[in-house]
């Protein structure tokens, strides 16, 4: 009798062990939420692509803004955010003509929003932290002429 109490006990602690494990992080990086506003002259920018680069080693966060310019980071598709540390911001606007097979243009593209230096040349640097992050980029300036 003692002996199946020992061991039905040590079978929950195993299995609780085991629960424990698989409810952990399974090593995954430490990421904080990041959110925000992409406006260019006040105006809000639809369809920017959002890419955080980190300064250090590690995988991009992206996101396509909304029709108010708003966007949330995703760094996979099971999980938002960006990883903790510095990351160097691109904001981009352009896209490529579209044409189908048949000659037919499905999309005309778009140039460019932004100057240069908010996304090729880009050293717009800022910080994730591990908590939620706002970080909003009013961006003021002429238009870029470029088609990236």
């Amino acid at each position: 009798m003692i002996r199946g109490f020992q061991f039905g006990r040590l079978l929950a602690i195993a299995v609780t062990g085991a629960a424990l494990v698989g409810c952990s992080d399974n090593g995954a990086p430490p990421l904080g939420d990041v959110h925000g506003q992409v406006t260019f002259n006040g105006k809000p920018v639809e369809g920017c692509n959002v890419i955080f680069v980190p300064v250090e080693i590690g995988r991009s966060s992206s996101a396509v803004t909304d029709a108010e310019g708003f966007y949330v980071l995703k760094y996979s598709a099971t999980a938002n955010g960006a990883l903790v540390g510095e990351h160097r911001v691109e904001l981009t606007t352009a896209r490529d003509r579209v044409v189908s097979d048949e000659g037919q243009v499905r999309d005309e593209g778009r140039k460019e929003v932004f100057p240069k230096e908010y996304n090729s040349k880009s050293t717009q640097i800022v910080e994730v932290t591990d908590w939620d992050n706002q970080i909003d980029f009013p961006v003021v300036g002429k238009q870029s002429r470029q088609r990236e």
